[in-house]
């Protein structure tokens, strides 16, 4: 990548055409940006028997059918609803929301290439009014799936305001399907890393905007290795950063992937849970 270039990353799977290998790793964004998505870096093997929660979002027609059509994750929170990011329902070329055709909710599926579990319809999106593409912020979205998955384990959310979960050094684990290796090299299987958040005051020096974006402590919380090796990264977008058993943010952007000195951004669950409370 020319190192001129703004390092933006967002962290969902490029459109790409059905046929089109491999999936590329920058995407033109909003005013000429290149941005792209994200993936799990320097993590281990999960599985959603031991997570069940952990849910992929899919669009056949837009992403294809080897992967069965990832695009992003996210987190199942009660029987009808899963939370994710916002920016999965936005086109990276134009900074507009958009239309995922046949989307469906993939639930007790780790390996992508296989049929385990189930595909649920999607009956709804809601997206954070306030979210804002260009600024990464409060970038939260619920779904409503189109039958009640009973029976199946949902993830807490942290409380509207809640701090504890983001003191600096607090272990937190990333779930996701994404690229492993920040060149494109997406996982067909589920994959988890744990990694320390970071405080508002070092995030902000790391992101204080820029050529990359700024951070905002308002509404994201930054986690990752000072000397960067894991990371969330393309094709992880939306899904979910666990603290203490419970969900504490969603991947949102970073610049690079597991880069030293530029950590993951996340959405800041505290930030946004009253909003999303609201909807479930």
């Amino acid at each position: 990548m020319d190192p001129s270039a703004p390092r933006l990353r967002r962290r969902a799977v490029a459109l790409v055409a059905v046929a089109a290998l491999p999936v590329p790793l920058i995407a033109l964004g909003a005013a000429g940006q290149a941005v792209a998505q994200r993936r799990i870096v320097g993590g281990t093997g999960a599985s959603t028997g031991d997570h069940p929660w952990m849910v992929a979002l899919s669009s056949r027609p837009q992403f294809g059918s080897s992967r069965s059509g990832q695009f992003c994750g996210g987190a199942l929170v009660t029987p009808t609803k899963v939370v994710t990011a916002a920016h999965c329902f936005y086109d990276e070329s134009t900074g507009r929301p958009t239309q995922r055709p046949s989307l469906r909710v993939i639930v007790g599926r780790d390996d992508l290439r296989g049929s385990a579990g189930r595909e649920v319809a999607v009956s709804g999106v809601w997206i954070e009014p306030s979210y804002s593409f260009a600024a990464n912020s409060r970038d939260v979205a619920v779904l409503t799936l189109a039958e009640p998955q009973n029976g199946r384990q949902v993830l807490e959310m942290v409380d509207p305001g809640e701090s504890w979960p983001y003191a600096a050094g607090t272990p937190a684990t990333v779930f996701g399907w994404g690229d492993t290796r920040g060149t494109g090299n997406y996982s067909n299987t589920l994959r988890q890393v744990t990694v320390p958040i970071i405080s508002d005051a070092d995030c902000g020096h790391a992101y204080p905007g820029g050529r990359d974006s700024a951070y905002d402590a308002r509404s994201m919380v930054c986690a990752g290795e000072e000397r960067g090796g894991k990371d969330a990264c393309q094709g992880d977008s939306g899904g979910p950063l666990v603290v203490g058993g419970r969900l504490a943010g969603l991947v949102s952007w970073g610049a690079g992937c597991a880069e030293a000195e530029h950590p993951g951004v996340y959405t800041r669950i505290s930030a946004v849970s009253e909003s999303v409370q609201n909807v479930l």
